[in-house]
């Protein structure tokens, strides 16, 4: 009974040692920066949180800077990836502004009428300055955020 314990720990052990395991983590090439899951997948042209973070990977996945246009609306990115957008309390996903330079209302700044404020996705949104295109293409960042 000894024997058949001791090799059923030994199978054990030998099988836990030879399976692949990934660890989640950010990596990088020449390219920009990516982020890869677990399971050693990626997320590719989409929002997706990463740690407490929200970032848009384009359709190679790579993550995004600047202002993209989705189905959903503008997100603005900032130089380390993150959307800098408000998260929608219904969903918890990031709302889209209507328009690229447009920022969340915040009375601070004055009122709704005085600003032209814009209601949509849930949100009241402020001109803030122009972005006549999305850019889609990736810009390699070396001090991209590894969160």
């Amino acid at each position: 009974m000894r024997k058949v314990q001791l090799f059923l720990a030994a199978m054990l052990l030998a099988t836990a040692f030879s399976m692949t395991t990934y660890a989640a983590e950010w990596k990088s090439n020449d390219q920009g920066w990516w982020y890869e899951k677990d399971d050693g997948s990626y997320p590719a042209n989409k929002l997706e949180k990463v740690g407490e973070y929200w970032y848009y990977f384009n359709e190679a996945g790579y993550a995004q800077s600047g202002w993209v246009k989705l189905d959903t609306g503008w997100y603005e990115l900032n130089d380390y990836g993150i959307c800098q957008n408000p998260i929608d309390p219904a969903t918890q996903l990031p709302a889209g502004a209507p328009y690229g330079g447009w920022i969340k209302y915040v009375e601070l700044f004055g009122t709704k009428e005085e600003l032209g404020a814009v209601s949509y996705n849930n949100f009241y949104w402020i001109k803030f300055y122009d972005v006549p295109e999305a850019d889609t293409t990736n810009a390699y960042q070396t001090d991209f955020n590894q969160v």
